[in-house]
């Protein structure tokens, strides 16, 4: 028995003011990447601690329905988090540094790099309708 962690991609729509869904996707179990993101399943040993980016800071108030709806079905969750795009690409950078793999290709989200891609830049279409982007996590045993 193991741990999986979940994740939700949600941008901000600059016309409407508000966040919308663009996927739900369980990511590959891989206890260096939840470390690095919540400081789930870390090392006690201070040589192989990993330093998180953040504690669970739980789940954004104004986040979707549909991220809501993946809550609700997964009620057993625990250390919500979420991180903003410059956490991400930290993150991204982090993994790559490490020979871990992508961020996008870990959390099994490549299917959105029309929208969102890790070298600072925002496709045309997604760069007039959108101003931020975040991707919210939560964990399962």
């Amino acid at each position: 028995m193991g741990t999986d962690m979940h994740c939700v991609v949600e941008a901000f729509n600059k016309k409407t003011e508000n966040w919308e869904c663009f996927g739900v996707s369980t990511a590959d179990r891989n206890y260096i990447l939840f470390s690095r993101i919540a400081d789930v399943r870390n090392s006690e040993d201070e040589k192989t601690y990993i330093e998180p980016i953040d504690n669970p800071r739980g789940l954004p108030v104004d986040c979707t329905g549909p991220a809501d709806a993946w809550c609700d079905f997964h009620q057993l969750y625990f250390s919500g988090t979420w991180l903003g795009r410059a956490e991400l690409e930290s993150l991204d950078k982090w993994l790559k540094d490490r020979n871990q793999g992508a961020l996008w290709d870990r959390l099994d989200l490549s299917h959105l790099s029309y929208l969102f891609r890790m070298d600072k830049s925002w496709s045309k279409a997604a760069f007039t309708r959108y101003s931020d982007l975040r991707v919210l996590f939560f964990f399962t045993i």
